[in-house]
């Protein structure tokens, strides 16, 4: 886990041992919105019916 207040380590080289790069640590996940995620549940809806239809198919259906 990056330490920030560590005065030992600087961030970028306890990013370097952790192998992850430094603006990795500052970033914050954004959450999904019901749009988005009603787009989610269609896409997958109908690629659980057609497995076999690939995104331009999928997209056809869902316009």
């Amino acid at each position: 886990m990056i330490r920030k207040e560590n005065t030992k380590l600087s961030l970028t080289r306890q990013c370097k041992l952790l192998k992850i790069s430094r603006s990795s640590i500052y970033y914050t996940p954004v959450g999904v919105n019901a749009e988005t995620l009603k787009l989610m549940h269609e896409i997958d809806r109908i690629f659980t019916k057609y497995p076999f239809f690939g995104s331009r198919q999928i997209a056809d259906i869902c316009i």
